[in-house]
């Protein structure tokens, strides 16, 4: 099948010739986006920023441990509470570039304001004192907030203009493209930081200030000012002809032509009830989803500061940790999702990927820097001279973590295209809408929850244990589904496109 010029998937008119498959420059740029954005999440949300601001801003692992998940939780709580009504807007409004403009305008000012956030110390007494300078706990707190707004924010605007990035059956393919780039781009960026923390270390350490781990915020925001710009001149708009935010908000908060909000709730509650009659099945989908995706966040977002309590890594052991994940979850995105969906189908697929991603997390789980499996095996004897991840520990954490990072990238690009099977066909961004929706209005749960564990227990295993709970309930939740088309292994409903 060859990329010819068709009609315009967003809907906005005549498509132009750069629109397609995942290598025209709409497909590929839209993929691209993630490739510009996907490094903020690993070093800032993930990898290298938290195990710092746990460690030498908090000033304690478990506490850490919790007070990110607090991060998280209230950009969460701010996203639940903000997000719907920019979905419901999002069909109806105006320009959407210049919107994404801003959300990215979030990231970029998170970043570069994480520079200043300076360490504390520790006294002659072993006493760990807060930073004195800088922005402080709450200050680092108020800019993580304001970037996960912002991720959270774009991510739904990107997976809105996915459906006027390309021909409908090559969808799939241009969703898990965005998957593979955007870890592969977090590897090369891990790995440059590797690079200097090995040539360098003392650029890592307490004498510079932790320049590399303050340093990640500044590098993950040029990063994106440079990359993203291929979205923004290649990927359609793909705005309702006519449209304008002002009458979109109009609408949403107007009943009978007059400013109603309570009445304006009500319909929107009318509106829900309506969709469950008429699509149960997708319904019952999206609400899985509201689950189980809180669960693949708040394991992406809290992994890092996990292993760095639990086993004790360090800066550069972090580094290559993300980098180690990152490669698998590219496998995950570009590979492993295509496989199983064209052999399963998605709805399957999901199943089976959240019923290994519990199992292979509740393993990992059970790792100390003394034993695996629950204490079943010691393993803290050296089983290589690479003087990096030398025990037997660390080998097999890493192990179980190239199996989680692989099944998290599948299931976030098998989630994405269910929607192209489940939504019908006059309906799809509509529905785009209320998926980017269920990531955002329950992802203060898993946050909240870990923060709460951790606390409770004052134990970062235990603390990490509502994770696995929210994925198992999502995945209970998928077996109410029926059996789609695609559940028979073809992916009928995708075309010959496929993953």
């Amino acid at each position: 099948m060859t990329d010819a010029p068709q009609a315009d998937a967003s809907g906005a008119g005549p498509a132009n010739s750069r629109v397609g498959g995942v290598m025209r420059p709409a497909g590929l740029s839209w993929a691209v986006f993630e490739f510009a954005r996907n490094p903020y999440f690993m070093l800032i949300v993930t990898y290298v920023f938290p195990p710092y601001f746990a460690q030498y801003i908090v000033g304690d692992p478990v506490i850490g441990q919790a007070t990110v998940a607090d991060a998280t939780g209230w950009a969460g709580v701010i996203g639940a509470l903000t997000a719907p009504l920019l979905g419901a807007m999002m069909d109806k409004g105006g320009r959407r570039k210049p919107v994404m403009a801003l959300f990215i305008g979030m990231l970029v000012v998170s970043g570069l304001s994480l520079w200043f956030s300076t360490p504390g110390s520790v006294d002659a007494a072993g006493v760990f004192l807060p930073p004195a300078g800088g922005l402080g706990l709450y200050g680092t707190m108020m800019f993580l907030v304001l970037g996960f707004v912002g991720y959270s924010y774009s991510e739904m605007m990107h997976n809105a203009m996915l459906r006027g990035s390309g021909r409908p059956e090559a969808l799939s393919q241009i969703s898990g493209a965005g998957i593979g780039l955007g870890q592969f781009s977090s590897a090369i960026a891990l790995g440059g930081l590797a690079v200097v923390g090995l040539a360098l270390p003392a650029l890592g350490s307490a004498e510079s200030g932790y320049v590399l781990q303050r340093g990640a915020g500044p590098f993950v925001a040029l990063w994106l000012l440079v990359f993203v710009i291929p979205f923004f001149i290649y990927v359609p708009d793909g705005s309702p002809p006519g449209g304008t935010w002002t009458e979109a908000a109009r609408q949403i908060f107007s009943k009978d032509g007059k400013l109603n909000p309570l009445a304006a709730a009500t319909g929107v509650i009318g509106y829900f009830k309506g969709l469950f009659r008429q699509f149960p099945e997708t319904m019952k989908y999206l609400l899985a989803c509201l689950i189980f995706k809180d669960g693949i966040i708040a394991l992406l977002a809290l992994g890092g500061v996990l292993s760095s309590g639990v086993l004790g890594w360090g800066f550069v052991e972090n580094v290559l940790y993300g980098i180690w994940a990152s490669v698998f979850a590219t496998i995950g995105g570009l590979w492993l999702a295509g496989v199983m969906d064209r052999a399963y189908g998605p709805r399957k697929s999901i199943m089976i990927q959240l019923a290994l991603l519990v199992i292979t997390m509740a393993i990992a789980l059970g790792t100390t820097q003394q034993s695996i499996l629950y204490g079943l095996m010691p393993a803290s004897q050296i089983v290589h001279g690479a003087g990096v991840f030398d025990t037997l520990a660390d080998v097999f954490y890493l192990a179980m973590i190239a199996v989680v990072a692989m099944l998290a990238a599948a299931n976030i690009s098998t989630s994405r295209y269910m929607i192209v099977v489940l939504a019908p066909k006059d309906r799809v961004a509509e529905f785009y809408g209320l998926f980017a929706i269920s990531s955002t209005a329950t992802v203060w749960l898993g946050p909240f929850l870990t923060s709460w564990a951790t606390r409770a227990f004052n134990d970062q295993r235990i603390g990490f244990s509502p994770v696995l709970l929210l994925l198992a309930i999502g995945l209970g939740l998928m077996f109410l589904l029926k059996p789609t088309t695609g559940d028979r292994g073809t992916l009928a409903a995708a075309g010959p496109g496929g993953h």
